[in-house]
């Protein structure tokens, strides 16, 4: 590493976008203005720690979970026609679940624990981040994750659950560094990131990155397996740019 950023080598277990992920240049972001950098414009109730969307009664409402949970953590299907990807998303409303923009696609298909499977229609794709929202008939009493709006800083701790290879796996680590921008998918994206360890593996993409409170800090995008770290988009970013969808 040098003071400019991290040098970045392609991952061979990262399935789309196929080629040049991580190649280039990650710039940092100190942790003292990543906040600022990420929260400005966002929504008033974004100074809350957690962001619980709207829409559910105060009474009899769903389960707010803490902790991995498979019945809010579905795997997600896009069949396309000539070709068909697995994913994660994360359950973080009644019918809103979130995941990675790159996951989606075609016909998708939300594969619950408990429930079957349901449809699910794309309604927030944000252009610069690789990140999405999707809307599903989700079963009553579906249980939930509240959002943070706050980006975690180096040395946290933070859990992540998802379907590498399809089954259900979960990891623990820490954040190794809060970046400003780096080249994913072949082009510079300009964006607050949160890097951590472990890698996670295909089939992981879209999975929540909890933080210490069991709050979704962040959506799993993309890792490296030579170098041992993942890269995770705020959930501070969808609360910015995907207001209207969250519901």
């Amino acid at each position: 590493m040098r003071a400019g950023g991290l040098a970045l080598a392609a991952s061979p277990a990262f399935a789309a976008p196929p080629q040049g992920m991580l190649r280039g240049e990650m710039r940092l972001l100190h942790p003292r203005h990543a906040g600022a950098a990420l929260l400005a414009g966002a929504l008033l109730a974004v100074a809350l720690p957690t962001i619980l969307l709207p829409g559910r009664p105060a009474a009899g409402a769903p389960a707010v979970l803490r902790t991995l949970d498979r019945r809010a953590i579905p795997l997600l299907v896009a069949r396309g026609a000539t070709m068909t990807r697995y994913g994660t998303g994360v359950v973080v409303g009644p019918s809103t679940i979130l995941t990675a923009r790159h996951v989606v696609g075609g016909a998708m298909e939300v594969r619950l624990l408990r429930g079957g499977a349901v449809g699910a229609t794309v309604v927030c794709r944000m252009r610069e981040e690789d990140l999405a929202v999707l809307r599903a008939r989700l079963p009553k009493g579906t249980p939930y994750y509240g959002l943070s709006s706050r980006i975690p800083r180096v040395g946290d701790r933070v859990r992540v659950g998802g379907y590498p290879g399809r089954r259900w796996t979960t990891a623990t680590g820490r954040v190794t560094h809060v970046i400003s921008s780096a080249v994913l998918g072949g082009r510079r994206v300009r964006s607050p990131m949160i890097v951590f360890t472990p890698a996670l593996h295909q089939g992981a993409s879209g999975s929540p990155v909890l933080n210490s409170r069991g709050e979704v800090a962040g959506i799993f995008v993309a890792s490296n397996r030579r170098e041992n770290y993942s890269i995770a988009f705020p959930a501070a970013t969808v609360l910015r740019a995907c207001r209207g969808a969250l519901r």
